[in-house]
């Protein structure tokens, strides 16, 4: 036993970098390394990025008072509505190498690479899959077009997955040995999850779930079954009371039967088109393994299963990410067992090529129809804001679409040079309202001139714009302003693609205006702290 743990770990390495390379292949094919970072990625980044500045900044303020601070220039810090936990190790990986966009990435990457190195030695360590098996289980998860849509952004899923994957290996070898131990690192591991993202509280169902399966029931009147219980309430307890009520805003749905019945059909249809139904049928033969390994993938595929179907979030091919891991090591258990049959006609091996080999030709169309990313624009125009950036009135409007108006903020954020030292103006802010959610949104202003005069208000000194016809009727509202405008607003460069483009203006009323510092505070300071 002593000389196969040595060997795994100089295999784990090798298997670790091979999988890494496949990562990094995909994002490099998603153009992700030269594109705006999307609405909730914008938000992560900006998130960690505060932290990061904040640590550098010496303290000098107190932790909610900088929060404001830095809220109030970049209006995206999701701490609150998310968790810290990612965002203290986005914020260490940004000391260690950079705050870049690439640095970031790369993040992503190793986290992905690493959930995929956990599923091949839990694959081999765990349940004695064949390395070919275990392989196939580790590649289908970097592949699957769930998995490249987190690592190819700054996202909260992949994090979870790992963390909730690690959390099963620390339960399986409770339920295993039925040391303690096991159960506090269960516990220590939950919690963190849990202060990651809402639904890392899943992970409460892992327990039952492994309990039932492997029917352990005599683990329940132990002291050490209870421990993660305790862990999580006394350090995630009072973060999830105090925050819940911004959480629960962004919910697209109501508890009840209503949403689980739609939750099974959308999940399930998410579930056949990225992993194919050849590997859903060979998965069905893998449920029959008995290992106490596999009861306890089995207790976490039902545990995400039952939590994605029950808390009513949003339903979204992301949030199945978690699934990936157990299923795939099920369908490899599976796959083995088929390749077993088969070796009375073939070699061990070749049996198992020909069976992993199929299955990956029956993923392989979905995971290379994963669409390349597009550039906006915003990347290109934030250096022409800061050249354009006046000391006595730090502030750019930015008037875009909807799905693209974080993107701004975060490549303005990207490139100051003293954070934070711009007031990046959401115009859903100062010209819009409504609550949490998009569906929400309401104009502030029903006519022009009210719009006109706002913007005059606050000495708004340059509009970043992108056209949005159709979309937020603020955006249209200052298109209009500005067609009107006497003097008319200069342009000072326009980027991105032809049917969207983006356009930075600087409006000549406000020249030699100096901002209202305690108004812009007020204005775009986080409401949940006001």
């Amino acid at each position: 036993m002593k000389k196969i743990a040595i060997l795994s770990k100089l295999e784990i390495v090798l298997v670790f970098a091979a999988l890494a390379s496949i990562v990094i292949f995909f994002q490099i094919r998603s153009n992700c390394f030269r594109t705006e970072f999307g609405d909730d990625a914008s938000s992560h980044y900006i998130s960690g990025l505060m932290i990061h500045d904040y640590i550098r900044s010496g303290f000098q303020l107190g932790p909610v008072t900088y929060l404001k601070w830095f809220h109030s220039h970049y209006p995206l810090v999701g701490i609150g509505h998310w968790g810290p936990m990612f965002y203290g190790v986005e914020a260490l990986w940004m000391f260690l190498f950079s705050p870049s966009r690439i640095s970031v990435l790369l993040l992503s990457a190793f986290m992905t690479a690493l959930t995929a190195a956990a599923v091949y030695h839990y694959g081999v360590a765990r349940l004695n899959l064949g390395r070919i098996a275990a392989f196939f289980a580790a590649g289908a998860f970097v592949i699957s077009p769930i998995t490249q849509e987190g690592s190819s952004a700054v996202m909260l899923d992949i994090p979870i997955t790992l963390a909730v994957f690690l959390a099963l290996i620390a339960y399986v070898r409770y339920i295993e040995t039925e040391r303690w131990v096991f159960s506090l690192l269960f516990g220590v591991i939950a919690a963190a999850a849990m202060l990651i993202k809402g639904n890392g509280a899943l992970l409460a169902l892992v327990p039952p779930f492994a309990v039932a399966f492997n029917r352990k029931w005599s683990l329940i009147a132990r002291p050490g079954f209870w421990l993660p219980v305790l862990i999580v309430g006394l350090t995630v307890g009072p973060w999830y009371a105090f925050t819940y009520g911004q959480v629960a805003a962004g919910f697209r749905y109501h508890w009840g039967l209503d949403y689980t019945s739609v939750a099974l059909a959308e999940n399930s249809k998410i579930l056949l088109a990225s992993v194919g139904a050849a590997a859903l049928i060979v998965a069905i033969v893998g449920v029959f393994g008995a290992s106490a390994g596999l009861k306890g993938v089995l207790a976490l595929l039902a545990a995400v299963w039952v939590f994605q179907c029950t808390a009513p979030a949003a339903i979204q091919d992301r949030y199945l990410a978690p699934l990936l891991p157990p299923l795939l090591l099920i369908v490899a258990v599976g796959g083995s067992a088929l390749a077993a049959r088969l070796r009375r006609w073939m070699p061990g091996r070749a049996a198992e090529a020909l069976v992993f080999g199929a299955l990956v030709l029956t993923m392989g169309p979905a995971a290379l129809h994963t669409g390349v990313m597009k550039e906006l624009g915003f990347r290109d125009l934030a250096p022409v804001v800061w050249a354009h950036r006046a000391e006595a009135n730090p502030v750019v409007l930015v008037a875009a679409k909807e799905s693209s108006e974080a993107a701004a903020i975060a490549e303005l954020a990207m490139i100051d040079p003293a954070r934070p030292s711009l007031f990046a103006v959401r115009g859903s802010r100062l010209l819009g309202g409504g609550g949490y959610n998009r569906a929400d949104y309401l104009p502030k202003f029903a006519e022009i001139e009210q719009a006109a005069a706002e913007i005059d208000a606050y000495h708004v000194p340059l509009v970043l714009y992108q056209a949005d016809p159709g979309g937020w009727t603020h955006v249209v509202q200052v298109d209009t302003i500005r067609q009107q405008s006497s003097p008319p607003w200069q342009l000072l460069g326009t980027a991105g693609r032809e049917e969207a483009p983006v356009s930075l203006y600087a409006r000549p009323r406000a020249e030699g205006e100096v901002a209202d510092i305690g108004r812009w505070t007020e204005l775009t300071g986080p409401k949940a702290l006001q």
